[in-house]
């Protein structure tokens, strides 16, 4: 199972790294909905409908928690003989991946990124699955300086070793293009 998890946290990162940042640099993306989209497809297709089906996973965007609150995107592992009679949102044996995203222009506070990430630190208590994995996925349309930038779960202490994923894209002044970044805690 520990080979499962490596590999859709991997895959993940790989989407990040490279199939999302050609669909923004081909005009693929507008805004956070067709980034949620984009995540779903590039994940789905790395990770093979074979493989999504021998493990009984499942990719959900809109995943509600609670009457109020929705994670972007999970990737989960499903009972499946419970879903042949149950309503699909009660089946959920375990959530291997959370993903939080952001795409946002230049003139966008900081403060709605700021309340994705105390929302990832929040689920990190929330969801206790040993292997979950937490991503926050951000597109920032705002150009820096290289050494202005820091990633966000800088800015915080007790963050959780190991189970936090940064993926991070904004503007390099000096570059003049878009940077992609990955950190993990």
């Amino acid at each position: 199972m520990e080979s499962i998890y490596k590999k859709i946290h991997e895959t993940i990162i790989e989407v990040w790294r490279y199939d999302i940042k050609s669909d923004y640099n081909l005009h693929f993306l507008l805004k956070e909905d067709t980034l949620k989209n984009a995540m779903y497809y590039h994940i789905r297709n790395r990770l093979g409908d074979t493989f999504i089906k021998d493990n009984h996973l499942a990719i959900f965007t809109e995943y509600a928690i609670d009457t109020n609150q929705k994670i972007d995107l999970v990737v989960v592992k499903l009972d499946v003989e419970k879903a042949k009679n149950d309503y699909l949102g009660n089946c959920v044996e375990e959530i291997i991946a959370i993903v939080e995203m952001k795409y946002k222009g230049q003139y966008v506070p900081e403060k709605f990124f700021i309340n994705d990430v105390e929302k990832i630190l929040a689920y990190t208590n929330q969801f206790t699955f040993k292997e979950t994995k937490f991503f926050l996925a951000f597109i920032r349309e705002k150009y820096f300086f290289i050494d202005e930038v820091t990633n966000f779960l800088s800015e915080y202490e007790d963050v959780p070793k190991g189970k936090i994923v940064e993926l991070l894209s904004y503007g390099s002044i000096e570059d003049d293009d878009m940077v992609w970044k990955v950190f993990e805690s």
